[in-house]
């Protein structure tokens, strides 16, 4: 499968958005949409520190930021069947 363009993104994104919004989402493909966009920018994050790591090294202050989104994304998974309407669930 391709990725998609980002304009196709973005209007898929708006599009599940206007979904969530309204409380029509059936087959809960908006919420999944969001909740894995969301996961995917958390990752690509990760993907970046990881990088700088095998490139460079990090020093203890990188290392902690590091370790605190991972952390951060293991809590997530943790509360992965709570509402992602509420608030503390949406923030990482």
């Amino acid at each position: 499968m391709h990725r998609p363009t980002e304009e196709a993104l973005d209007t898929a994104l708006q599009a599940a958005e206007r979904m969530r919004i309204l409380g029509v989402d059936p087959h809960h493909l908006a919420r999944s949409l969001l909740y894995l966009q969301q996961r995917n920018e958390r990752l690509e994050e990760v993907l970046r520190w990881v990088d700088r790591y095998l490139r460079f090294g990090l020093a203890e202050k990188e290392q902690a930021q590091l370790r605190r989104l991972v952390q951060r994304l293991r809590e997530e998974d943790e509360r992965g069947g709570e509402d992602p309407d509420a608030p503390e669930s949406m923030m990482l």
